[in-house]
């Protein structure tokens, strides 16, 4: 059945025994024993994470498992959609043939199938998923909410560099509920709004403004902290707003004057036979994007993907989207091996 364990450290097994324990005349000593037992077993086996960055793609609306990862081909007819399932490299485990490239790649990524939330719409879901709390009050289907952090800027500020690279980026926008709350400005995710796949590709803040030469620029930096003498208030609670502009204000020098951050950037660097397999869109080119910037260092990088909430029209619309999601997905799992 697996090795499972509960947060005390019970497993499976042992609440067998306990079970039969109760039968048998299993004393009170004798439990606490086995839980002993338990909690030790699992401290020998317990493995220690070694992943130092993630890539989110945030699918916002939650598309449909039935035409996608788990088409549940045993179910009656009625609820298992229309698509086909087909075979994975894996056996036992079916996609939705909507994912072919995918389905012929599994034994280089794992499905979990068992996440799930509790609330009861969209805007509480996206809340309890990228901070991993519930929200504190009722809220609406289409709230933007943050009474926690987000994943991603709780990451920033544990994991994250003082090298000139923001730790937590977000493309093409934040994702609902995906900013720091009570951490602060600094933590905020960096966003990528341009689009990747256009010609002259630029960030904003990365590249020095026309006609501003290196030289010119640093005197600027120099004269701005020279003419900027002002008391700050350093009581976080004040909120003081000055404060947070100086702290985009130095993430945005530090992203002029960083060659790591020049060279992330620099999506043209790839060979063409890359970008192609990750395909000529500003999707497949925002998971290319996110490679490079994990490479570079960044720690959390959200690819905020929506558009997947099908109500009606899921047999033609969802297809089509599938298509630029499974080649680029599986493009990146492959570069990422």
């Amino acid at each position: 059945m697996g090795k499972w364990t509960n947060c005390e450290g019970i497993t499976r097994r042992d609440c067998l025994q306990l079970g039969l324990g109760a039968v048998t005349g299993l004393g009170f000593t004798d439990v606490l024993r086995l839980k002993a037992k338990a909690s030790h077993d699992q401290k020998k086996s317990t493995i220690k994470p070694t992943a130092k960055r993630c890539i989110l793609i945030w699918m916002d609306g939650g598309p449909s498992h039935f035409e996608t990862l788990d088409p549940k081909p045993n179910a009656p007819l009625e609820l298992r959609g229309k698509l086909k399932p087909i075979s994975t490299t894996v056996p036992g485990v079916q996609f939705c043939e909507t994912l072919p490239l995918l389905a012929q790649n599994l034994k280089k990524f794992t499905v979990i199938r068992s996440v799930k939330h509790n609330q009861g719409n969209h805007g509480a879901g996206n809340h309890y998923m990228t901070t991993g709390a519930p929200p504190r009050i009722p809220v609406g289907c289409g709230s933007y909410v943050s009474f926690h952090p987000s994943m991603g800027s709780v990451i920033s500020k544990e994991l994250g560099k003082d090298d000139g690279l923001p730790g937590y980026f977000s493309m093409p926008s934040m994702s609902r509920s995906g900013g720091p709350n009570l951490l602060g400005a600094k933590y905020a995710p960096f966003v990528v709004s341009n689009d990747p796949n256009k010609e002259n590709f630029r960030i904003r803040d990365v590249a020095l403004p026309n006609g501003l030469t290196g030289d010119r620029f640093y005197k600027r930096r120099d004269l701005r902290a020279q003419v900027d003498k002002m008391i700050r208030i350093n009581d976080k609670a004040a909120a003081d707003p000055v404060s947070g502009f100086d702290e985009y204000y130095r993430q945005g020098f530090d992203l002029v004057s960083s060659k790591e951050a020049q060279k992330a950037f620099d999506i043209s660097l790839e060979p063409e036979k890359i970008r192609d397999n990750f395909g000529k869109n500003s999707f497949g080119q925002r998971c290319l994007l996110a490679r490079r910037l994990v490479d570079a260092g960044v720690p959390f990088v959200t690819i905020n993907y929506g558009g997947w909430d099908h109500h009606d029209g899921i047999y033609t619309s969802l297809p089509k989207k599938l298509v630029v999601w499974d080649k680029a997905v599986n493009a990146l799992i492959n570069d990422l091996d």
